[in-house]
């Protein structure tokens, strides 16, 4: 059965409280049509299956009354710590989609428009916040989605991003009234992650996202609110949720907005993949349905790199793209897309009454097969890949040959094992972006014209135009960079993930300091000279002063040597510096301690190792092989408590992640 839509829900509740005369509204059920769209004042109720009502009151900010209502100020919404304002005190119902729809909301140069459905079945309040920077500028925004519940909060648990280490998305409470809130504020393995806050004692909680938003452009976050009878329940309900239920009635034009939940699958573009529960469908242009059992028994595609034979136990599904000689996009059961057109002119499908009827391709919008037993629940694109600018993405088998790439720093020949991915088509860049497998990005041109890959499934070899091409992945996901990792910032937002090597000799106003790369923590250019920097050294000491070399020497996690400008530098960070060649010695002779047969001297030196701070990690993390195992032992708490206090600065800042998405979340 379809969820509900929230048009018929709310009309249900005006219906209810209406006087005599008012002509009922029947409950939606599969196959009616949404309840008549128009202006509504607000606050707007809506009545659950439970007995509780839910009110919307203005600014979208939602409260539940009767019944033990858990809910006292649900889903507010704050920019920079400002509560958004509504101009009016109305909303409108889609007579499409059965949202309540609340617009003319703002605060802080960005407007807001909130999309609202409430799902009978699940009992699931749903938002869709777009979010658009009217200012004429890029700017960050801290955007807050609070709740507040009655009766107190007796426990409650955080719920992690099961793909994400250290990475919360929900939030479960059992209250005071016997039952449970769940705050869900993000998906699995999204592109943006919400920063939950719940100060333990209080009875309400905080999603924050940071967004970065260019100027004149719009993001969206989806966020659910739901009562369950047990903080069991609640999790259990998280733990099997589904973006693609979620995301079923929202339209592509939104759908592509929403950063905090995958939306990627299933949808091609802005063309919903066709999928049969029970039975095969051909929907035609028209808009007509043919249900049956489709009997083709392959798929051979003409395409402009050749031609391509597909297993008919390989598609699930069929689009047709173009007005006037309309060509094919074919989807496998793994993801991959391969367009072109089809060598046989129709499709045939057996309907239920045994006739089979041939269906010219050029009458025929989408194909889909039933859903087969053992398909895979989402897209995992774990293997290499090609994209092409016209929809098509094919798995390949690794390439073998480096790719020489130009670049600021001089031309880079690239192995294919140290590069996440090429993004050929950028919003943002008229030139290629390079992301490699430890987090670096910087921008470049592939030299190459054509590129020659093989396609995994057999051996065609198949070449493509620079021109053709979107993307190149070769790893599953742009690795996020780690809070150790030390981190070159460049000029035109390049970031190379790696250390400096080698000595640097500054002039200061009284001496040339010549100083060790490696014991550098944060070098910062000043903007004012092409060489002049100013350094901080592990041990806090800062030096300001010009540098004598023009360029960088730097050792990248992934293996690649480059050189950078100094002109080019903004900032470099090595949050675990190497200490000088004494302070080594001194941390080798405290480990030493740690094996010591008088426990006083053994707290002594992990009191001490602790105090060092982040300098005593790096080479802990060095010295611990070749340690005792109850050395090893002391070492390890040591670093988990550098690790706990690490942790707790992170959490008192919000960050926005950066990498871009991967195949399935375009």
């Amino acid at each position: 059965m379809k969820p509900i839509p929230a048009a018929t829900a709310l009309l249900l509740a005006l219906a209810f409280l209406a006087p005599t005369g008012r002509a009922q509204i029947r409950r939606m059920l599969p196959g009616n049509q949404p309840g008549p769209g128009g202006v509504v004042n607000l606050p707007y109720m809506i009545n659950d299956n439970a007995g509780s009502i839910w009110r919307v009151y203005q600014g979208g900010w939602m409260q539940q009354q009767g019944n033990m209502p858990c809910y006292s100020q649900g889903a507010m919404l704050m920019i920079n710590g400002q509560q958004l304002g509504q101009n009016n005190n109305q909303g409108h119902l889609d007579e499409k989609t059965g949202e309540l729809i609340l617009e003319g909301i703002s605060a802080n140069g960005l407007s807001a428009t909130r999309h609202i459905l409430f799902d009978r079945n699940d009992g699931v309040l749903r938002y869709i916040d777009v979010l658009k920077n009217t200012q004429n500028q890029d700017q960050t925004f801290n955007v807050m989605v609070q709740t507040s519940l009655n009766f107190g909060v007796n426990s409650a648990q955080l719920i992690p991003d099961p793909k994400k280490k250290d990475q919360n998305i929900a939030w479960v409470a059992a209250t005071g009234a016997g039952n449970c809130a769940v705050e869900i504020f993000g998906g699995a393995n999204a592109k943006v992650s919400p920063n939950i806050s719940w100060p333990p004692g209080n009875n309400f909680v905080q999603g924050n996202f940071s967004l970065l938003i260019p100027a004149g452009k719009e993001v969206a976050i989806m966020h659910l609110h739901r009562i369950t009878a047990t903080a069991d329940a609640g999790m259990q309900f998280v733990k099997e949720m589904k973006e693609s239920k979620l995301l079923k009635t929202v339209a592509p034009a939104l759908r592509k907005l929403i950063v905090n939940f995958q939306t990627g699958q299933g949808w091609i573009g802005d063309l919903e993949i066709l999928r049969g529960d029970v039975l095969d469908i051909v929907e035609l242009r028209s808009g007509d349905q043919f249900k049956g059992t489709l009997k083709e028994t392959g798929f051979t595609l003409q395409t402009f790199y050749g031609p391509v034979s597909l297993q008919v136990d390989q598609v699930i599904g069929l689009l047709s793209v173009g007005q006037f000689r309309p060509r094919q996009l074919v989807i496998t059961s793994d993801g991959q897309i391969f367009g072109g057109h089809l060598k046989k002119e129709t499709v045939d499908i057996q309907l239920s009454s045994g006739q089979v009827a041939q269906i010219p391709l050029n009458q025929i919008s989408r194909v889909g097969y039933r859903k087969r037993s053992g398909e895979p629940e989402e897209w995992k694109f774990e293997k290499p890949m090609v994209l092409l600018r016209s929809g098509e993405r094919m798995a390949i088998k690794p390439p073998t040959a480096n790719l020489e790439v130009a670049t600021r720093y001089g031309t880079l020949s690239l192995k294919p094992a140290s590069i996440a991915a090429v993004v050929f088509q950028s919003e943002d860049s008229n030139v290629h972006q390079v992301f490699l497998t430890d987090g670096s990005k910087l921008s470049g041109l592939l030299s190459a014209g054509e590129f020659e890959v093989t396609l995994d499934a057999g051996d065609q070899s198949i070449k493509f135009p620079a021109s053709a091409i979107s993307r190149l992945q070769f790893s599953p996901k742009v690795p996020e960079v780690d809070d150790l990792a030390p981190t070159l910032h460049l000029a035109g937002d390049d970031q190379l993930v790696g250390t400096l090597d080698g000595k640097l000799d500054l002039d200061t106003a009284f001496d040339t300091i010549s100083v060790n790369a490696a014991e550098v923590k944060t070098m910062t250019r000043s903007k004012d000279s092409v060489q002049d920097v100013q350094v901080a050294l592990w041990d806090g000491t800062t030096l300001s002063g010009q540098l004598h070399q023009p360029e960088l020497s730097a050792h990248l996690g992934s293996g690649v040597d480059i050189k950078v400008p100094v002109a080019l530098l903004e900032q470099y960070s090595q949050p675990q510096p190497q200490p000088s060649a004494s302070m080594m010695e001194r941390i080798k002779t405290i480990v030493a301690d740690l094996n010591s047969d008088d426990w006083k001297t053994r707290d002594r030196a992990q009191a001490s190792l602790i105090g060092m701070g982040p300098v005593a990690e790096g080479v802990l993390k060095q010295l611990r092989p070749g340690q005792p195992p109850e050395v090893q032992k002391s070492i390890d708490q040591v670093i988990e408590k550098l690790q706990e206090e690490r942790k707790k600065e992170k959490n008192s800042t919000v960050t926005t992640p950066t990498p871009p998405p991967a195949v399935g979340e375009r």
